[in-house]
């Protein structure tokens, strides 16, 4: 007897093995040992005592080479009871394992009962881990007495190698299968994970309907995300079959951004906005996310513990955003500090018990926690929906009065609006009484000259039952007499804005125009002008007035005068469309250039330049404002317009008219619709004048009675000669006006070349109406008035030229010399820096220069 107490001590001491009935506890006194035997007993040297788990509490003591696969053997013996066999003859023996890994195989008695992964050629060909492993066990493979549990285990260089003590608070154990079932009851589980999905669900649906409160998308992308991670964390996973890596790279994609959604949900419901720590942590979290896709188990371990310690700053940033906006006296904030606090409590409790760097217990309370938080998101909107819910039962309670206030406050309005749309036509009706008498073309009382015209202003008003309109367009037509001579007078200008400014403006370039002309009409000196220097001299009038406006207000204008008795056209153009010529059934422009700014430019460059062009009868001439350009093609319903660019489609459309104003109008308006004020003047000159043409002497006919008397002094190049031969021919009575007119043309050269200057006036002076066109009469006139010491008529003559042509050189000298000859030095000198801008190199500027000093 003594012996057998003996042997059984020294059994127990070698083996030490648990002396209790079921459950049997697996977690403590294990034998491990480097690589894997499957039928050692574990006595011996390389036999390592793990007095409890976890296996990780030991692997210092394990000295595995480096870059080798890492393999472990565990052995452990536990009794059984014939009490246990027959607790159990109604159930079977179960075993339960809280987590292994990587690659695990379990013998029981030397069977195998449970494996795991596969080793290939001393590597991981596919991943084992899993937990909570439950293994039912035959009765045939125990037996009653002593039993011995052997776990092979096997783990890359840097992976995980280790057995779980506990996980959930399950320990490793042998029991009834009865029993340890529940391990695999996951009913709060899955009932928790239904209710965050649904209520993730239930937020997006929020968001569908209001787009404007994104945080309700956030909110519901952390709730499904946190299901989605709770269910990979569950024992349904590995119903599907998946590899334990490939499942594992899945949730740590949910769970690295999860966290990332409730910091974006926090931010845009106090702040309304995405910081930049924010913006931040999710890009970090989305890069983790998406490299551990790409790394193999160890470096994705790894980067599990960088996420880990990220989340304890990103609940530093959470708590720092809920708590300011508790001290901006935010409400919702309050209640929902207290589902945070849970939350993050139980989700960093978790985080620490994972990754082992404190000695806590995983238990998966992060579910309960964001349990916690839902309610108080529950209460917030409960509280909003009450507040709402309080305002509309004030706002029923007062709605009557508050309609009938606001109806009130409405007509009051509207009243106001009507007074002040009656008070605004009013301003508009006394502004177009002012314009109606200088808005008028048929102030002229000319037989020559056929005018029509079109007035179409786009604002169009109504009071006291009278439609006006009112813009910025003008059109006036007149009478006047220089140097004897009757002149049809006209502008039709463009002032800037609508409605009422333009109207202003229209109304100032009328009064000044008017008064203008009204001057000319009265008083006798402004009749002696030459028509280019009447235009130059209004035009230069205008442009003073409307500068004093300091560019606020500028006009474009056609300004012009027709002598009635010749046909010719004496115009300039300011910025106006161009002037349509449509002579024989064809239109064309009589300008290709800009020349002149709008009026009331700032600083206007250049010099004016009078055009002058001679009109056949039956000529029309057209000129119009923009209006007539800026036709809307077509428009959208969005407000946008296709407007027309081509300018020469007016010409196509004077072509296709006949010249008829009316139809022109019409057939602008089948183009596309006005868009701006629109004005067109029709001029028709219906009179006749002698033309003469420049015919040289040396051409004359051979059979011309004048040829044979002139041949000979032509060819002897005889100045004196030549002189006294065609002043004989003049005095014959029989000669043909155009060979007349070439004759006292031929004669004026000759008497400037014999310095016979009042002569050559004479003759120059009776030609001019007929070369009335021609600048180089011009010159020459001027010219032999200087030479006749009438500098004042020179000056006159010079002037005129230089407003047909600002950069004639020969004429520019010409002036110069005139105002010497005045005294003038102030004007000549004025004239000569003009010159030099124009001319720099010129010998003859040169020497002005010079005598000038």
């Amino acid at each position: 007897m003594t012996m057998m107490i003996r042997t059984f001590c020294i059994c127990f001491l070698l083996f030490p093995i648990s002396i209790w009935a079921l459950p049997v506890d697996l977690t403590k006194n294990w034998n491990v040992k480097k690589g894997w035997l499957e039928s050692e007993i574990p006595t011996g040297s390389g036999w390592i005592s793990l007095e409890s788990l976890p296996l990780v509490s030991i692997k210092s003591q394990l000295d595995f080479p480096l870059g080798d696969l890492q393999k472990v053997t565990m052995v452990k013996p536990f009794l059984l009871s014939e009490i246990d066999f027959k607790e159990t003859e109604s159930d079977v023996f179960a075993l339960h394992i809280p987590y292994l890994s990587n690659v695990y195989k379990v013998y029981i008695n030397g069977e195998i009962v449970n494996a795991r992964g596969i080793v290939d050629n001393n590597h991981i060909v596919r991943s084992g881990y899993k937990r909570n492993i439950l293994i039912k066990l035959s009765r045939n493979s125990l037996r009653v007495g002593k039993n011995e549990i052997r776990v092979l285990l096997a783990a890359e260089p840097g992976e995980e190698l280790n057995y779980y003590k506990v996980f959930n608070d399950f320990g490793s154990s042998i029991d009834r299968y009865t029993v340890l079932q529940k391990i695999e009851d996951e009913y709060i589980a899955f009932m928790l994970l239904f209710l965050y999905f649904f209520v993730g669900i239930y937020h997006a649906l929020f968001y569908w309907k209001r787009r404007n409160e994104e945080y309700n998308l956030y909110f519901a992308l952390f709730a499904v995300f946190l299901s989605i991670y709770m269910y990979f964390r569950s024992q349904a996973i590995y119903r599907w079959g998946l590899d334990p890596f490939t499942a594992t790279k899945m949730e740590y994609f949910i769970v690295f951004l999860t966290p990332t959604w409730l910091l974006l949900f926090v931010d845009t419901f106090f702040r309304k906005r995405i910081s930049p720590i924010t913006k931040g942590y999710f890009v970090f979290s989305l890069t983790l996310a998406f490299i551990q896709i790409f790394v193999n188990r160890a470096n994705s371990v790894m980067l599990l513990r960088v996420w880990q310690g990220s989340v304890l700053a990103f609940s530093i940033v959470l708590f720092y955003i809920t708590i300011r906006a508790i001290l901006k006296n935010n409400r919702d904030a309050k209640r929902l500090l207290i589902g945070i606090f849970f939350l993050m409590f139980t989700a960093i409790w978790d985080i620490l018990g994972a990754s082992g760097m404190i000695p806590l217990q995983n238990l998966n309370l992060s579910r309960f926690g964001f349990l916690f938080f839902v309610l108080g998101i529950a209460v917030v909107l409960a509280n909003r929906f009450l507040r709402v819910h309080k305002q509309v039962e004030e706002l029923n309670a007062n709605l009557e009065r508050k309609v009938v206030e606001r109806t009130n406050e409405l007509q009051e309005t509207l009243t106001r609006v009507q007074e002040l749309k009656i008070q605004q036509d009013g301003d508009y009706f006394l502004t177009s009484l002012l314009l109606d008498p200088l808005n008028d073309s048929k102030k002229s009382r000319s037989e020559m000259i056929g005018i029509q015209s079109y007035t179409k202003q786009k604002k169009e008003f109504e009071f006291k039952g009278k439609t006006k309109e009112i813009g910025g367009d003008l059109i006036i037509c007149d009478d006047i007499v220089l140097n004897g001579k009757k002149y049809f007078v006209f502008i039709n200008g463009d002032a800037m804005g609508k409605s009422i400014q333009g109207a202003g403006g229209a109304l100032v370039l009328g009064v000044v125009f008017l008064s203008f002309i009204k001057r000319t009409q009265v008083i006798l000196e402004s009749q002696s002008k030459s028509p280019e220097r009447w235009i130059k001299e209004c035009f230069y009038e205008l442009q003073t007035i409307f500068e004093s406006f300091d560019g606020s207000m500028l006009v474009s204008v056609v300004l012009g005068l027709v002598e009635e008795e010749t046909g010719v056209l004496y115009y300039l153009n300011a910025e106006h469309p161009w002037t349509v010529l449509y002579r024989d059934g064809v239109a064309s422009f009589l300008e290709d250039e800009l020349e002149l700014r709008k009026i009331g430019t700032k600083g206007m460059a250049g010099d004016v330049r009078v055009r002058v062009f001679v009109l056949e009868k039956g000529d029309v001439i057209f000129i119009g404002s923009d209006g007539r350009d800026d036709l809307i093609l077509e428009s959208g319903p969005d407000g946008f317009r296709v407007m027309n660019e081509d300018e020469t489609k007016f010409l196509q459309v004077v072509n296709e008219s006949q010249g008829a104003i009316e139809q022109i109008v019409q057939n602008l308006q089948s183009v596309g619709s006005f868009s701006d004020d629109l004005t067109i003047l029709r001029l028709e000159w219906m009179g006749t004048a002698k033309r003469v043409g420049n015919i040289s002497l040396s051409s004359i006919d051979s059979d011309h009675f004048v040829y044979s008397e002139l041949q000979g002094v032509l060819e002897s190049g005889n100045a004196e000669e030549t002189y006294r031969t065609i002043e004989r021919m003049l005095v014959s009575e029989s000669l043909e006006d155009d060979v007349r007119i070439n004759l006292l043309r031929e004669k004026a050269k000759i008497s400037l070349l014999l310095k016979r200057y009042d002569s050559a006036v004479e003759s120059l002076e009776s030609i001019f109406p007929y070369f009335v066109t021609d600048n180089e009469v011009l010159l020459q006139l001027s010219y032999a008035y200087r030479k006749s010491r009438n500098i004042r008529k020179a000056v006159d003559i010079g002037e005129r030229l230089r407003a047909r042509d600002p950069k004639h050189i020969r004429n520019l000298i010409n002036l110069i010399e005139c105002y010497r000859l005045q005294k003038n030095e102030e004007r000549a000198r004025k004239i000569l820096k003009r010159l030099g801008s124009i001319a720099p190199e010129n010998l003859q500027y040169l020497k002005l220069k010079e005598s000038f000093g």
